[in-house]
């Protein structure tokens, strides 16, 4: 190195000692209310977050990359949460491929495992196995404390029914339990063959995955049309029911479950109604029903059995207005499922389950029907709105769980497509028990509550059994997870947040000093990514270490290169080959051009 050149480099050197004595002397700020997201280079939206018995919490995710070689792969993507949304673990897990085609499976529901004496054992996941012309479409994935993976297994089977050979040709889980008695059970629908139509199903195994039973249900005003529910029957939510005294006939209804879903009829008028089922523990329907607008469609989404005996189910309605979908609730006795009241809320649909907090009010996660933002709709028990705000930015933001903390805080999680590393990354939001968050966006969405009195109407459901069940292996990884804290903090620019000028550090679009400070954090006190992380990466070698600060500081104050682009003004990264996605439309577009022949834009509508 010549002389002058050491000369030039010494300040920086110099600067760079001075800050990393100022780094140690600085406390790390963190505040418990807050937005994050975290994620891989690929595409992520949290499907479900359950709380686990450490009190943290387990996401579930697919996570979906594109290999030039072997196309779109969709894998498990697991992660553990602390309340301050700090990763624990993070794993990804994925069906070993075999006949030269990977697996693919789209995950929506995760469980913790209890063994007999309670302890916790492990996690189960289920979602929608994106295989086609497969008898036994239906997966569990089971893993160990630590997100690794233990089994693999599919579920299914021909229908015994004479004269003709009907079996499931795809299949998707819509949600996983573990019941009392320490079996899994796992409801959703299958599509069976020869276009005979789509049926509900429950699936009941054991913590080791040995099958207990699988039953399809129809309903036997439609045997005319077969299994007569086409396209649109499901079962999308189960809890379990305890056992009751019949108040009318003072007959005992042993422990079992509740099931909310949708039918619909193969035959004109073709129309979904929102369906509930309470089960005996075998699956044997003892009583259910239909609900909601006679004439245009509903479909349900969650139920909870509450604090008080009384069922609650959330439920889809398509307004025959043409006006966004609505989120209709019912309050149901548990026996005989009367109807005791029905709210309907217009400007937010619900995407997850509905949770009753410590007072007696309930909580549900989805977002505003008019815009794109994350909302959370807490309502009393008579039905009347507490709050309903929205969470997010310029982009897409959906959320898809919520529960309440211990301390009343309202913690929910979701996806979005505005901060983030990949084309979309999970999201999380943690606000203050009436849904503020100080110093973050928030947003007052419109909603309007009407009460609707549609009757119910009467159902008969019958059973059939299947009993395939097969072993398959399992791979899982630790991925490539960052996870940013979004707010309080970091600075929202009106530009896609995958933007970025080079080298900038803290996001303010300027290059100075406070971007190497920001750098130093990151690499030695465990400070906050910067947004993107490729903004980082000032001397553009791909790599975020201690050359990136000299880099920085030799630019600044030793008349040293400037960085590469993206720099003389704010653009996307050049190497990021995934899209950016700016508006709902991008959002499923990319998801089912990810995934051909799928339809899962459905798990997010009617």
């Amino acid at each position: 190195m010549s002389s002058s050149n050491l000369q030039r480099f010494v300040p920086a050197s110099r600067l760079l000692g001075f800050l990393l004595l100022v780094l140690g002397l600085a406390l790390p700020i963190s505040a418990q209310e807050h937005m994050s997201n975290f994620g891989t280079s690929g595409f992520e939206i949290s499907m479900e977050m359950t709380p686990t018995s450490d009190g943290n919490y387990v996401t579930v995710s697919p996570v979906i990359r594109f290999n030039t070689t072997t196309g779109p792969q969709v894998k498990i993507y697991l992660n553990k949460i602390d309340g301050n949304s700090d990763i624990i673990w993070s794993r990804k897990i994925g069906q070993m491929p075999s006949n030269n085609q990977p697996g693919h499976q789209f995950p929506l529901s995760v469980v913790e495992m209890h063994d007999d004496s309670g302890a916790a054992i492990g996690y189960a996941v289920t979602g929608h196995n994106l295989h086609v012309n497969t008898t036994d479409p239906i997966f569990i994935v089971t893993t160990d404390l630590n997100g690794h993976a233990l089994q693999f297994r599919t579920y299914g089977g021909v229908i015994p029914t004479p004269g003709a050979t009907i079996a499931p040709e795809r299949g998707v889980g819509n949600k996983i339990i573990q019941n009392h008695q320490g079996e899994l059970v796992v409801v959703g629908s299958i599509s069976l063959t020869d276009n005979v139509g789509v049926v509900p199903y429950m699936l009941n195994v054991n913590t080791d995955l040995s099958l207990n039973f699988m039953r399809l249900y129809h309903d036997v005003r439609f045997f005319n049309n077969l299994f007569g529910f086409g396209s649109g029957a499901s079962f999308d939510d189960i809890v379990v029911a305890p056992p009751v005294d019949d108040p009318q006939t003072g007959a005992f209804l042993p422990e079992g479950y509740l099931v909310t879903g949708g039918t619909k009829q193969v035959n004109p008028p073709g129309i979904a109604e929102t369906l509930v089922v309470r089960t005996d523990l075998g699956g044997n329907p003892l009583k259910s029903g239909l609900y909601g607008p006679t004439f245009t469609d509903s479909k349900g989404r969650a139920i909870e059995f509450t604090s008080t005996g009384l069922v609650k189910v959330v439920s889809h309605v398509v307004e025959a207005t043409g006006a966004p979908i609505s989120t209709q609730i019912f309050t149901l006795e548990p026996v005989n499922l009367n109807l005791i009241q029905q709210d309907r809320y217009h400007g937010f649909i619900s995407y997850g389950d509905i949770r009753e907090t410590m007072n007696g009010d309930f909580i549900l996660a989805g977002r505003g029907a008019f815009d794109n933002e994350g909302a959370v709709l807490r309502v009393k028990n008579n039905g009347n709105i507490v709050f309903y705000y929205g969470y997010g930015s310029t982009n897409v933001e959906i959320l898809t769980d919520v529960h309440e903390l211990f301390d009343g805080t309202i913690f929910s999680s979701g996806v979005t497509t505005t901060w983030c590393y990949g084309p979309a990354d999970e999201y999380i939001v943690r606000t203050l028990p009436d849904g503020t968050l100080p110093g973050c966006p928030v947003h007052s969405l419109n909603i309007d509550r009407s009460t609707p009195q549609d009757p119910p109407r009467v159902t008969d459901m019958v059973t059939i059994l299947v009993d395939l069940n097969l072993n398959h292996e399992v791979l899982d990884v630790t991925p490539d997870t960052i996870k940013r804290r979004i707010c309080p903090g970091p600075i929202v620019i009106d530009v896609p947040w995958d933007w970025f000028r080079r080298a900038d550090f803290t996001r303010d679009q300027q290059i100075n000093v406070a971007d190497a400070i920001g750098s130093l954090g990151k690499l030695f006190s465990g400070g906050p990514e910067a947004i993107p992380a490729s903004a980082a990466d000032a001397n553009g070698d791909g790599a975020h270490d201690i050359s990136d600060v000299i880099f920085t500081l030799s630019y600044l104050f030793s008349g040293g290169a400037a960085p590469s682009a993206p720099f003389e003004e704010i653009g996307p990264d050049p190497e990021q080959t995934e899209p950016n996605l700016f508006g709902l439309s991008d959002f499923f577009e990319y998801l089912e051009s990810q995934v051909p022949g799928s339809d899962l834009r459905a798990g997010f509508q009617l």
